[in-house]
Parts: structure tokens; C-alpha cells; sequence
């Protein structure tokens, strides 16, 4: 490895905005930044990985798993309501599980990939399809990227409430909840286009009925996070009764054929979420070619959750308070709108100020839309 490649690392260790609902998390990035033994086993991880969550994971299955050390004590995933919150001690602690563990730590920061299935992303899919619903009443070919597990595929068995309002299946065992800000209303998200097929694409697809697997996505919920972890178990056994079709791959290398075999002229709509970070820089172009290459023989929507809105639109107070990427579409035509910004998990959503001038916007419409 080069000292490049450390210094990476250490970056991003140092500076570990991504872990907002995780104290342990950020207490302990400052020990690995501080620490070559522990950066140089961070770096074991694949290209396009990203080092903390990949790191942390694989700590966090070991003690999933029940080994016994005095790390334990600082995670309430394990250690319940008595878990200690970080202290000096903590940092140590975790120096001399890793160096306990090395050889199984290397194994599984080697092999396993970063494939974070947080099934309330699926509030951003369900928005986005309300938004397409606008614009077609043909169904649509729905392909996720970076789809994991396939939880999103399912998201038409969930439950949802969005500022109070609900919409889904009101008896399904998974009920997202999100709180809502803005100005602008939303479109109904009850009113959906039906989807003529449903394929996920990912580099290692997991497989919801295999307990291996299942305990890999469960290890990446960051500790504190417990009502995520039921919610994620809960979701698991949904789509373990019907698992959507997952091709495995490279998106660059799958999307071409998988696109070539849906019908010509019939709308699709690609997906992804927190995936594209994870791309390696020097195949970013050729990813988002191949994504664009799927609206060829058919119009395109592409909806991603991704990047941070720029520039950001809000008032200058929710930019302060309300931290997150934007849910953004691409229409068939290739004009981007940005639908909304939302907190990385989609805990909460907060819409924009509509655009009077948006010709789109029909007089009378209770529903309402995005701005532009």
C-alpha cells in the first residue's frame, strides 16, 4: 500500500462527518486516525470502499458474534441500555481488540463490501415514482443500483408516514417514519406507476435468506442505531418471502445487456443511493455512461440520492440544521430537478420553494410538486 493510500485513510477517519448518529463511531474514527497499526488494517479493504464504514462493520460483526473483550461495553447494540458511553478508555480498547483479532478483521474487511441497506431510502424511491407518476401512466422498468439486499426493490410492501400523513400498506410489518419541512407539498404517494419489471444490479448481492449475510448487513447499523437494527430485521423477512431478481456485477458491465432485453419505448427508471461515493474515481464517467446508456431504446428517469444539493436553495437556517444530499431526477429529456434534500437515511424530507414560473405546475393541483 502507499503512503498515499494512508493518508486517505486518515482523512477520512480524522474528519468523520458521515457518522452523525453515532458518538462510539466518531470517538473511535479519532484513535484509527491517530493509530497506523489500525489504518494500515483499514486499508485492506477493496477500491471505492469506504474505509470507516468497511472498518467499523467488521469490528462490529466480531462483537455481534460474541467475542468477549471490554470493547463490548461501549456498544449498545451489545451491551443494551447499560452500554458506557466513549470515554479516554475506549479509544485503547479498540487498539487491542483489532491486534487480537487481526487475522479475522483482515478477512472480512478483505472480502466483504460496504452494502448498507437502509430500507427508509425507500421513501426516496416512493417520491421519486410519485413524481414520474405525473408525467406517464405507462408502467416503468425499475432497476436499483447498488441495490444490497434488494430492500428498496420491495418498497411497495412498506408502510410510510410523512409528516404525519400516512400512505402504503398500513399493516406491513415495516413502517417507515419521516418528518417532513419545507414550503412546498408533495405529490400523493399513493399514486404510483405501475412497474412493468423490478431488477436489482450489484457487485456481491446479498442474499436475505442466507444467516452469513444477513448478520454482514446487520454489523454495518452503527451501534446506537437500534430501532434501525428492527427495522432492518423486519424488512429482511419481507422480502425473504419474495426476493426480487439481483443480477451480480459491475453496473458498467451489466447495465448494457440488462437494458438491451427491456421492451423498446417502454419508460425505466434507475435508482441508486449512497452507491455512487463507493465507485472507484476512475470509473465514475463510465458508470454514469452506462446509467444514461439504459434511456437509449426507452426514456430514462434516473433518481439517485447522492451528492449535497449546490447550490443549495434554502434559507439559510435549514442549510445550518438540516445537513443532507439531494433527491434528485433526471428526466427523460435530460433536465435535472432536484425534488427535495433529505437527511442521508431519509429520516426526515424537506421540500423547495416551488418555481412560479414552472409551466408543468397545473392551477388547482391540492397535491402540489417539487420546484424545478
Amino acid at each position: 500500500m502507499t503512503e498515499r493510500t494512508i493518508d486517505v485513510i486518515r482523512e477520512a477517519f480524522a474528519e468523520p462527518d458521515e457518522f452523525t448518529s453515532s458518538p462510539l463511531y466518531r470517538a473511535l474514527s479519532r484513535t484509527v486516525a491517530a493509530e497506523e497499526r489500525l489504518l494500515a488494517l483499514a486499508a485492506r479493504g477493496r477500491a471505492g470502499q469506504y474505509p470507516t464504514f468497511l472498518f467499523f462493520g467488521a469490528v462490529h460483526q466480531l462483537l455481534l458474534a460474541g467475542a468477549e473483550h471490554q470493547l463490548a461495553r461501549y456498544y449498545p447494540s451489545v451491551a443494551g441500555p447499560d452500554a458506557l458511553a466513549p470515554d479516554e478508555a475506549a479509544g485503547p480498547a479498540l487498539l487491542d481488540f483489532c491486534l487480537r483479532h487481526e487475522t479475522e478483521l483482515t478477512g472480512l474487511i478483505s472480502t466483504r463490501l460496504v452494502q448498507t441497506n437502509h430500507v427508509q431510502r425507500a421513501l426516496g424511491l416512493r417520491i421519486g415514482l410519485a413524481e414520474i407518476a405525473r408525467h406517464t401512466d405507462a408502467p416503468v422498468h425499475l432497476i436499483e443500483v447498488g441495490t444490497s439486499a434488494g430492500l428498496n426493490l420491495r418498497f411497495d410492501r412498506y408502510g410510510y408516514t410523512l409528516g404525519g400523513r400516512r400512505y402504503g400498506d398500513p399493516a406491513s410489518p415495516v413502517q417507515l417514519v419521516a418528518a417532513l419541512h419545507g414550503p412546498d407539498t408533495l405529490p400523493d404517494l399513493d399514486v404510483l406507476p405501475a412497474t412493468a419489471s423490478v431488477h436489482g444490479v450489484d457487485l456481491n448481492p446479498v442474499d436475505v435468506r442466507a444467516q452469513a449475510d444477513r448478520r454482514w448487513l446487520e454489523a454495518l447499523v452503527w451501534p446506537e442505531n437500534l430501532d434501525q437494527r428492527r427495522l432492518l430485521a423486519a424488512a429482511l423477512d419481507v422480502v425473504a418471502a419474495d426476493p426480487p431478481q439481483v443480477l451480480r456485477g459491475d453496473a458498467v458491465d451489466v447495465l448494457p445487456a440488462l437494458a438491451a432485453d427491456l421492451p423498446p419505448g417502454e419508460p425505466r427508471v434507475v435508482f441508486h443511493s449512497a452507491t455512487r461515493l463507493h465507485v472507484p474515481l476512475d470509473r465514475r464517467a463510465a458508470f454514469d455512461a452506462a446509467i444514461t446508456a439504459v434511456g437509449t431504446a426507452g426514456p430514462l428517469w434516473w433518481l439517485c440520492v447522492e451528492d449535497g444539493p449546490d447550490p443549495d436553495p434554502r434559507p439559510a437556517a435549514s442549510r445550518r440544521d438540516r445537513i443532507g444530499p439531494a433527491l434528485r431526477l433526471r428526466d427523460p429529456d435530460g433536465d435535472d430537478h432536484t425534488l427535495a434534500v433529505v437527511e442521508g437515511h431519509l429520516r426526515w424530507v424537506e421540500t423547495l420553494q416551488a418555481d412560479p414560473d414552472d409551466s408543468s405546475r397545473l392551477e388547482g393541483d391540492e397535491e402540489g410538486r417539487f420546484a424545478r
